[in-house]
């Protein structure tokens, strides 16, 4: 009987504590579940601001200097200071908001996208942004002071072929967040460099920077360039520009386009000519 009893005991005894334990355990790791679950929605939400933020200020610049390039080119030929003062106001100040938050961007989309995304932004897309917003300076500059007709600098073909990478943009950062490649879980390298898409930068006369340099070395090594790789579009890599296009049956605008980077990533005897659609007429 006493064995019986002893028996029993032991038998609830571990039954308890075993059950209690096994409680425990599946609890914490219910809670833990729920931590995670929260988490993650929170850590979402907050990359969708920052998406919305980033988003919105890039197409806001677009759409401004899109608005001021209009008015330019119309006072270009029919000189009216008036036209010009609201578009160059507006523009104005967003590039101010621009510049206010240029770092923060670039710092907030590194930690939630990944930096594969900030680099995009910012060797793609900012510097983009910058060396269209030196040329279309210049012209209203040019615009502002001519008493005559100014020439009109091909800006909405550069406009357009920004904006699609704005677009191309948006969506990488859209199909993280759709996956839920965040923060830590982000691709360290974007799928467009992984892939090379859209790594060819529109670039004419005006332009500096690497993707110049990288022009000018391509060139070089194709044998029509012999000027300085100083990474700067000059008159020298403009006319080097214009003889790969004319050996290559491309629209002849000095513009390096999708067609002309192919062309002479080819090499000096490519085996077919591509359609040039990156140097496609001004809009």
């Amino acid at each position: 009987m006493l064995d019986q009893l002893v028996v029993l005991s032991a038998g609830f005894l571990l039954t308890t504590v075993l059950g209690g334990g096994l409680g425990y355990l599946f609890q914490r790791r219910s809670w833990a579940h729920q931590h995670e679950t929260v988490r993650a929605e929170q850590e979402r939400q907050q990359a969708m601001k920052v998406f919305e933020e980033v988003s919105s200020l890039l197409d806001k610049r677009l759409y401004r200097m899109r608005r001021l390039y209009w008015a330019a080119k119309r006072a270009a030929h029919d000189y009216e200071g008036a036209a010009l003062a609201g578009p160059l106001h507006d523009y104005d100040e967003t590039l101010e908001l621009w510049n206010d938050n240029l770092n923060r961007n670039l710092a907030l989309v590194h930690a939630y996208f990944g930096p594969g995304a900030r680099r995009r932004l910012e060797v793609q897309l900012y510097e983009e942004y910058a060396a269209i917003g030196r040329a279309l300076e210049d012209f209203v500059r040019n615009v502002s002071v001519a008493a005559g007709d100014v020439e009109v600098p091909p800006l909405g073909q550069r406009l357009s072929h920004l904006g699609h990478r704005v677009y191309r943009f948006n969506l990488y950062m859209l199909d993280l967040l759709r996956t839920g490649q965040l923060s830590d879980r982000a691709p360290a390298v974007s799928s467009a460099h992984a892939s090379g898409v859209d790594e060819l930068p529109l670039l004419q006369h005006g332009d500096s920077g690497a993707a110049v340099r990288t022009l000018q070395d391509s060139l070089r090594r194709a044998a029509i360039f012999d000027g300085q790789t100083d990474g700067k579009f000059g008159r020298e890599t403009e006319q080097a520009v214009r003889a790969l296009q004319v050996e290559r049956g491309l629209a002849v605008d000095g513009i390096v386009g999708n067609g002309t980077w192919i062309a002479l990533l080819q090499g000096p005897n490519p085996q077919s000519r591509p359609d040039d659609r990156g140097n496609q007429g001004e809009l």
